[in-house]
């Protein structure tokens, strides 16, 4: 065996991981670096990444499983990760939904569990209980943990309403009494929805209650559809859709220690005759929230700021529509992800992918700016988009965007939905960008780099990043450079036979 050969052999060995489980001690768990852990990175849903580059590398691997099950994963439907393993939940080709464990490293299939069918094409991410080494998942009449080495049913909780787009929210800062929180989904049932609160650690002296069983249900003043809830520091925020007739939606707060079902620390309704059809925002003391509207134009719905003691309303701004939760930028700027792609063969709502940049001024804020509306070509100067004129369509109503800070300058990673189908409205992106939040989304360096074929709501662990599309679930580096390509995409290309072993050889 040559030089050449023997780095390579020796450089492949030390990646590969086992497929095994890992015995691992139960209790907290010391993270050198911060785990994607739900939605938006943590229980506040706002997490900011440090990352060494901004720039998407080609995939180290792409998978859909092995040999024993292939899964088509579920569109919109965020992926979470710990620091061996990243999770997504997707269909078989019987169309049995499952929770999906996979090597970082490898893409390898580590374990794959069923969960419960879905209701109305759900996009329920999942959520990692770090203390009890388990990731939770919530899919039709049910919300279910599972062992995240070995994929073994830990226990399973039944709803008597179903979970519809809304996320588990884990909490891991209780002293042994640590939960999750879920809403159900009621919207236009004639119902109000609920907060339920389960217990997830181990039964003792100070707990009283079994890991899966329900601790306490909160009833919400209005219906729920995709209400993910937050949690910081011991108390848990949720929005409603509505009021349970149409009109305006409500956040609230609850006491996440209680033992008993709380009443509201404060209930704030929505300033506008508009719903919250996704999570809330905790960020310094603050709760943001974004709405979605049925009708009107591109910034037909709202963003408001609340305070997080009080329920006080700091401010309300018009913007897109949207599903998703704000993301607070660490310099008083928020993202909206929000808008609904369409097509020839889909009806236009009024309002297209967008991500739109707000300035929080305190008691007041202004968008500054909304990709959509300054990148439109309005070609017949109609004053309104029309089918076929360009614009550029990032973001979207149900995308999660990722803020990261590289080299001390604000970037975004934010993808672009596919169009829908009369026959397929749940659409996966269809490729990812990194963007500059420093330049004006008319400037041509606004794009830094962009991958095809990945994008939805992804995870990121370090400088890597993990996501789904149609192709499968793919892990992409975060480097420096686009003109140095990494060691471990030269590996990759040795292995499928595009460069020659030599190329490993120092050059003279």
């Amino acid at each position: 065996m040559n030089k050449a050969a023997s780095i390579l052999c020796a450089l492949l060995t030390c990646t590969i991981s086992s497929a095994q489980p890992i015995a691992f001690p139960k209790g907290p768990v010391l993270i050198e670096q911060p785990w994607w852990s739900q939605l938006g990175g943590s229980s506040t849903h706002s997490t900011i990444t440090y990352t060494q580059g901004a720039v998407l590398d080609s995939p180290n691997w792409t998978t859909t499983g092995d040999k024993s099950i292939e899964l088509s994963f579920v569109p919109q439907a965020g992926v979470v990760a710990d620091e061996v393993h990243v999770y997504a939940i997707g269909l078989d080709q019987s169309f049995t939904r499952h929770l999906a464990a996979f090597d970082q490293e490898s893409g390898e299939l580590i374990w794959s569990s069923e969960i419960s069918f879905a209701i109305l094409d759900s996009w329920s991410s999942s959520a990692i209980d770090p203390n009890n080494h388990s990731v939770i998942a919530a899919s039709g009449f049910s919300i279910s943990a599972f062992d995240r080495f070995s994929g073994d049913e830990l226990w399973s909780t039944p709803t008597s309403l179903p979970i519809v787009n809304a996320s588990p929210c884990v909490t891991d800062d209780f002293d042994g009494t640590n939960r999750v929180f879920i809403t159900d989904y009621t919207f236009a049932a004639g119902a109000t929805g609920s907060l339920i609160c389960i217990n997830i650690d181990p039964m003792s002296t100070t707990n009283p209650y079994e890991p899966g069983e329900v601790v306490w249900t909160a009833t919400l003043p209005g219906d729920c559809s995709g209400n993910t809830p937050a949690y910081h520091n011991g108390v848990v925020y949720v929005a409603t859709a509505d009021d349970g007739s149409g009109g305006e939606g409500h956040v609230l707060a609850f006491d996440a220690t209680s033992n008993t079902a709380p009443t509201p620390l404060w209930n704030t309704p929505n300033p506008e005759q508009l719903g919250f059809f996704g999570g809330v925002t905790y960020h310094d003391g603050f709760i943001y929230a974004s709405s979605y509207n049925f009708q009107g134009g591109q910034r037909s719905a709202n963003t408001i700021k609340l305070d997080a003691m009080t329920g006080a309303l700091q401010w309300s701004v018009p913007t897109v529509r949207t599903n998703a939760t704000p993301i607070i930028l660490d310099t008083n700027r928020i993202i909206v992800s929000g808008g609904v792609p369409t097509s020839p063969s889909t009806i236009f709502t009024g309002s297209l992918p967008a991500i739109e940049l707000i300035q929080d001024q305190g008691n007041s804020a202004t968008v500054l700016w909304d990709t959509f509306e300054t990148t439109h070509q309005d070609l017949n100067m109609s004053g309104s988009w029309d089918q076929g004129e360009p614009y550029l369509s990032i973001g979207g109503w149900g995308h999660h965007p990722i803020a990261i800070n590289a080299d001390r300058k604000s970037r975004l990673l934010v993808a672009t939905m596919s169009p829908p189908t009369a026959f397929d409205p749940f659409t996966h992106a269809q490729s990812l960008h990194t963007i500059d939040l420093s330049k004006h989304p008319s400037d041509p360096a606004f794009i830094i780099s962009t991958q095809d074929n990945t994008g939805t709501s992804p995870a990121i662990i370090g400088n890597r990043l993990f996501s789904t599309s149609n192709s499968g679930l793919s892990a992409i580096e975060l480097i420096n450079t686009p003109s140095v390509p990494s060691l471990r995409s030269h590996i990759r290309a040795i292995v499928d036979g595009h460069k020659p072993i030599s190329s490993l050889e120092p050059k003279p």
